[in-house]
């Protein structure tokens, strides 16, 4: 079982815009992971409104590192509800992947996206995503199957570390430096062609 707006294989990747743009930004993260947290906080509403306006689609790839070096299950757990939430809409899931960066928990062995009820809880800072469904899927674990194959895919992606982006076959440095901050929204767009 797959959630709705995914593509490639399995299912695996996560698209937020109109899948047939000849252009795509590939964006690669990790729920547990700081400079994803710095990348999400600084670009993710640059990202929906450019694929809103058609210049390109955006595909979310996701690690679990944290979950294989300090333990724990928060960023498949994470990940599973975050397919719960494309299920219930495109805009569901940003806003939804958005939310869970704002509360990422710190330091990364805090794994408090392994309580459903933690992740329950940040759902209903978004319009429209609480339902039955919704719930019954993030307290079920509906999800933590493709959640666990999605990740297990990810080093064959060729990526080492997270956050990275590729725009087509371009990659766009996002962080300065591996601690630094990341790239503003107008920096970023001026490294994507016109």
């Amino acid at each position: 079982m797959t959630p709705a707006n995914t593509t490639g294989a399995g299912g695996a990747t996560v698209y937020y815009g109109n899948l047939d743009n000849a252009h795509s930004l590939q964006v690669f993260l990790e729920l547990r992971d700081r400079g994803s947290r710095r990348m999400a906080e600084s670009l993710l509403g640059t990202l929906r409104q450019a694929a809103d306006d058609n210049r390109f689609a955006v595909k979310f790839h996701f690690a679990a590192t944290m979950d294989d070096t300090v333990g724990g299950s928060g960023s498949r757990r994470g990940l599973s509800a975050l397919g719960a939430a494309s299920d219930a809409g495109q805009r569901q899931f940003n806003e939804y992947l958005a939310a869970l960066f704002a509360a990422q928990p710190f330091p990364p062995a805090i794994d408090r996206f392994s309580d459903t009820s933690v992740l329950l809880s940040l759902a209903s800072e978004v319009g429209g995503l609480r339902s039955p469904d919704f719930d019954r899927k993030v307290m079920e674990g509906a999800y933590l199957t493709w959640a666990g194959e999605a990740v297990g895919g990810f080093a064959s992606l060729g990526v080492v570390g997270t956050p990275v982006a590729w725009y087509d076959d371009q990659v766009i440095p996002v962080v300065k430096g591996e601690d630094g901050p990341a790239i503003s929204p107008r920096e970023f767009l001026a490294r994507i062609p016109e």
